[in-house]
């Protein structure tokens, strides 16, 4: 009877340890699994992040930290940086700038990200495939300092286009180095400060020209004044160089920008994007590209 009762304690006390071992093994595993739903959250879905070692993949996280200076519509710097967001692509990840513009994600696991910077009123701008190493808890720091500027306001009213040989005559232009023809722009919009606005230009074979839809594109600063000829940059050679031939129409729309422009090109669509461009612009105008001097 007696080692009937010790054999029966030993198995049940038996059956308490295992039990017991299947428990801890659980939480072991319920851990990991709950490291690996972390880390995948923070991570972009556009970069896939490589965790060789899921309990060493805890230790690879670092914070990430950088700057911005913002301009105001008259190519200021503002002296209060604060109130930007900084945010992780495809997540829900993001800070905010102090007024010094100093910005700081923090425990980030290692990987490859894209960062967004974002504020009202901002043309946005974008760091794509930034790769976070991580290793001992180092900080990655951004290199250079990011500009964002304020979305133009510029409204052009009124957009003339003049062969360089209408406005000077040849001896004039062989004296300023001109040695060719080409198109000299002038955008007319209201302009209350004594700095020259930039303004970008997008050229195309088809009337149907537009920041999303074109051939070349230039940014130059302008006065406002329509009367005056500012610029000669755009020779024959500038449009050959760009697809276009002499004598041929070519069909241009003008956007004020910003001086400091972030532009960036668009995972999903591929194109080109131009964050500060006034939503109004110029309507659309042609001019023949010139076939020499004269």
């Amino acid at each position: 009877m007696i080692k009937s009762m010790r054999g029966f304690l030993n198995f049940f006390m038996g059956n308490i340890k295992i039990c017991k071992l299947k428990e801890k093994f659980m939480k072991k595993y319920l851990a990991i699994a709950l490291i690996l739903t972390l880390a995948c959250n923070k991570n972009s879905n556009q970069h896939s992040m490589i965790v060789p070692d899921v309990i060493q993949a805890e230790n690879r996280r670092g914070n990430i930290i950088g700057s911005v200076r913002l301009f105001d519509q008259n190519d200021n710097p503002l002296t209060n940086g604060s109130g930007l967001t900084v945010t992780i692509s495809q997540t829900n990840v993001s800070t905010v700038t102090n007024e010094l513009g100093k910005w700081k994600l923090d425990s980030i696991p290692f990987g490859t990200y894209d960062l967004i910077f974002t504020k009202s009123g901002y043309g946005p701008s974008k760091i794509m495939g930034l790769y976070h190493a991580a290793s001992s808890h180092t900080t990655t720091n951004v290199s250079g300092i990011r500009y964002l500027s304020m979305i133009s306001d510029i409204q052009i009213n009124n957009f003339l286009a003049r062969k360089s040989s209408q406005v000077f005559d040849i001896a004039s232009l062989l004296a300023l180095g001109i040695a060719e023809d080409g198109i000299i722009f002038c955008p007319g919009f209201k302009n209350t400060s004594n700095k020259e606005k930039a303004v970008r230009l997008f050229f195309s074979s088809n009337p149907d020209v537009s920041s999303t839809n074109y051939m070349a594109t230039e940014k130059q600063f302008y006065s406002g004044n329509i009367l005056t000829n500012e610029n000669d940059n755009f020779k024959t050679s500038w449009f050959v160089s760009r697809g276009f031939e002499p004598g041929q129409t070519v069909y241009v729309r003008a956007y004020g920008d910003a001086r400091y422009t972030d532009d960036f090109e668009d995972p999903i669509s591929g194109l080109t994007v131009f964050p500060c461009l006034s939503p109004n612009s110029s309507a659309v105008i042609s001019f023949v590209v010139p076939t020499g001097v004269k």
